[in-house]
């Protein structure tokens, strides 16, 4: 197999350099994700985007506001995850994903207190205990009192829990349509740790 040149990559190196005077190595490897990567100047879906007064699509006329754009597409993520798992998750009696996130939790968690697994979940508590009230309810967790505090109580996926974690989790895997949808390895690795990171930032502030 030939060798590949670095020739371009410095070609890119000096296009980055001069447009980004103060970056390093961590700027230019998502400079050149943004502005090389064929996927990224696929042209919108007209439809994808709401059409402003302006005569803008909702991208052109917030691209001055980053977080905006970022809470609208974050926000519309999480809406086609609800989407894409809606019937799966009524399947099992569920009325989103939330609660499978809440079990997944449970089952790999070590006896988790109530509040441990709304925090672990960033969910406010009182909208916690009505989704641990629901997957109780549903025969999937069983609470018991902590031994050392009998005040507190401590939860474990039931047989019936266990089985819907495992076929949730199978069904996910044969979807159709992934969250990630056609991005490659690279680009999965990197979204994924932006994700990571953002939350690592996000997390110290809130307080469920």
């Amino acid at each position: 197999m030939p060798k590949l040149s670095a020739v371009p990559v410095l070609m890119e190196w000096e296009r980055f350099v001069d447009e980004n005077p103060q970056g390093g190595i961590r700027e230019f490897a998502s400079w050149l994700l943004t502005n090389t990567d064929p996927l990224r100047k696929t042209p919108t879906k007209l439809e994808s985007e709401p059409l402003m007064k302006s005569g803008m699509r909702l991208s052109e006329a917030f691209q001055e506001s980053e977080d905006f754009l970022s809470w609208f597409f974050m926000g519309r993520l999480i809406r086609y995850v609800k989407f894409y798992t809606k019937s799966m998750m009524a399947e099992q009696g569920m009325s989103g994903p939330d609660e499978f996130l809440f079990l997944s939790l449970i089952n790999e968690m070590d006896r988790p207190t109530k509040k441990e697994v709304c925090v672990a979940n960033a969910t406010e508590l009182t909208t916690g205990m009505d989704i641990l009230r629901r997957l109780i309810k549903l025969g999937l967790i069983d609470e018991f009192a902590d031994e050392r505090d009998r005040r507190s109580k401590r939860l474990n996926l039931t047989p019936k829990g266990h089985d819907t974690v495992q076929t949730i989790a199978e069904g996910l895997s044969q979807l159709h349509h992934s969250v990630l949808a056609d991005l490659e390895a690279a680009e999965r690795k990197h979204f994924l740790q932006t994700l990571q990171y953002l939350n690592n930032y996000h997390f110290p502030f809130y307080e469920p």
